[in-house]
């Protein structure tokens, strides 16, 4: 807990711009992604880190920079919204201040549509396709990174983990949409175990997975942890475990393997590979990370269709 409490809580503090948003690194502009992790961990330790005006001050900031559509642009002067809507609504849950923002958020969220589940891009793909034998099951979206374009394996983790977790009852059609973003995610799977952006297979080859998107995914499918799928790919994480040097892989398959019931003592690593980088590899999302492995995964409980918790 000393290097969460000595290093993690006080580079994102000190980080925080005056706006109350954060940039990717400490000094840079603020925009909505690595304001909404930090936003996520000063929560968690708000109490205990005397971090509450910079809570209220980053919670005000995604209000004020929310479109007017009820979406959050991934840079500001942007005027479409994107992915990042996504994470602004999850760090927003904590408070009734922000509930219409939020509210707003999910909507635009529920109702956002990727271009592949369109009836036009799946007959362009088929046509394309030249004979090639499909590689993925085009009935199956989830959620883009951009409004109109693909489906991919992290954007659809983090919209159905806020989706969840903001709407405790959700209605017939949000439900359909998030069994059918589950299947998406469980066919993108790749052949061992784990997931990487979004392509199972290239060219014929087995795609190899990567720590980030095998995570978000493992996160939001956590109701199925006891499925033989989801094994393979926490058995892959936990394979891949020993070999990590990046700070933000072992924050994230720590927080991942500890949510599963696994012990991996990434917390241990995390100081020393901070000293020993002198912290080139750090960044706010990183510190965020390091932050909640910390923290008893409250932040990461869903909602689930039955309206109980995991």
């Amino acid at each position: 807990m000393n290097f969460i409490e000595q290093s993690c809580l006080p580079y994102l503090r000190n980080a925080q711009n005056e706006d109350g948003g954060w940039g990717f690194m400490p000094g840079a502009g603020s925009r909505v992604e690595p304001t909404a992790w930090a936003l996520i961990a000063l929560h968690e330790f708000a109490s205990a880190s005397s971090s509450e005006k910079a809570v209220s001050n980053a919670a005000s900031f995604l209000k004020k920079v929310q479109l007017p559509d009820g979406s959050w642009p991934a840079a500001l002067g942007q005027h479409s919204g994107s992915w990042v809507t996504s994470l602004a609504c999850w760090s927003l849950l904590f408070s009734r201040q922000f509930e219409s923002s939020l509210e707003k958020g999910l909507q635009w969220l529920g109702k956002e549509l990727p271009g592949d589940s369109l009836t036009l891009w799946k007959i362009i793909r088929k046509l394309t396709a030249g004979g090639r034998e499909a590689i993925q099951d085009d009935s199956f979206s989830g959620w883009s990174w951009t409004p109109g374009t693909a489906s991919w394996v992290e954007p659809t983790s983090y919209a159905i983990i806020a989706l969840r977790k903001g709407t405790k009852s959700p209605p017939p059609k949000l439900n359909q949409r998030l069994h059918m973003a589950k299947s998406m995610l469980y066919d993108r799977m790749c052949p061992a175990g784990g997931w990487n952006c979004g392509n199972p297979m290239v060219y014929g080859v087995a795609g190899e997975p990567q720590v980030g998107p095998t995570v978000w995914a493992l996160l939001a499918l956590q109701e199925d942890f006891a499925k033989p799928k989801i094994q393979e790919s926490l058995n892959w994480l936990e394979h891949n475990a020993a070999g990590l040097q990046s700070p933000g892989s072992l924050a994230l398959t720590h927080i991942a393997l500890h949510l599963a019931g696994r012990t991996y003592a990434a917390a241990k690593l995390l100081p020393r590979i901070y000293d020993e980088n002198n912290e080139v590899l750090w960044n706010v999302p990183v510190a965020a990370w390091s932050a909640l492995t910390a923290t008893k995964h409250n932040w990461l409980s869903v909602t689930l269709p039955n309206g109980g918790t995991r």
